[in-house]
């Protein structure tokens, strides 16, 4: 919203400049044409001219909130880096060596008859856990983003996700070079609440991802053929997954555009500016 005011501001300046312009050139041409509107016109070009610094206050405010948010979201990352770490160190340095032993137990059989039964319930036990400390590790900081980068993550994270929700689902990713950690992240959490949303919003038969290289930067766009947004300003407003996509791009210098119309479906288009 700042940046459209400020956008608007500037394009009335440059209007009021223009047929201010344009009147002074009259004036010379017919001095008394100008006495008609003379005041209300000077009002009005002071008023533009006194608003400069109110333009400018929000302008520095804008950028105040945007780095506060890039700063927000790059430590909230790191949090969870941290957290995944930690629970896949120490979780893990619990369930396996349990795992392990249960196995030996299973290898040396009891007198007990519950003995065997009670076995399978500790190992059953055992794999969920072992399960949700992957599941919750990988939501934290998806691991394939540090060892094979963003196309790998989401091409996994759009088949999984597709794939529990019985959803057609179509992955085009163009040839990719690894860009920095906090980047890559940014993108990943972006396709993976637009998908989340299609998921439980949207009512699609079907998704599809596009991450494609440009000459000046990387076009990534998740679109499905669901019901679509009647309102996107109100939905804005009601979703805090929109706005923080949005801040999530802009933080690290990117854009983002939704598009969507009823019983069409809707495309969410991230571009992050890079150099050739």
């Amino acid at each position: 919203m700042p940046d459209r005011l400020v956008e608007l501001y500037r394009r009335l300046a440059d209007k009021v400049e223009e047929i201010d312009a344009l009147v002074k050139e009259a004036d010379r041409a017919d001095p008394r044409a100008r006495g008609r509107f003379s005041a209300q016109w000077d009002e009005l070009a002071a008023l533009v001219g006194r608003q400069k610094p109110v333009l400018g206050e929000i302008v520095k405010q804008a950028e105040e909130v945007s780095s506060l948010s890039a700063f927000l979201q790059t430590h909230y990352e790191r949090e969870k880096a941290g957290l995944a770490r930690e629970l896949h160190d120490q979780l893990g340095g619990i369930l396996t060596p349990a795992k392990m032993d249960l196995s030996w137990l299973q290898t040396h059989p009891g007198n007990d008859p519950e003995y065997a039964q009670r076995l399978a319930r500790l190992a059953a036990l055992l794999d969920q856990g072992i399960d949700l400390k992957r599941r919750i590790t990988e939501d934290l900081r998806p691991s394939l983003i540090d060892h094979l980068g963003f196309a790998a993550a989401v091409q996994w994270y759009v088949d999984e996700a597709c794939g529990a929700a019985h959803i057609g689902h179509r992955v085009t990713i163009g040839k990719l070079e690894r860009l920095p950690s906090d980047l890559e992240i940014a993108l990943y959490r972006v396709v993976q609440e637009s998908v989340t949303n299609v998921i439980r919003h949207a009512k699609a038969r079907n998704v599809e991802l596009i991450v494609e290289r440009t000459g000046t930067g990387l076009r990534v766009a998740v679109c499905d053929d669901g019901v679509g947004i009647d309102d996107m300003d109100a939905a804005r407003k009601r979703s805090h997954g929109l706005t923080g996509m949005t801040q999530r791009m802009r933080a690290i210098q990117g854009t983002l555009d939704i598009r969507s119309r009823r019983g069409e479906g809707t495309r969410v288009e991230a571009f992050l500016p890079i150099a050739a």
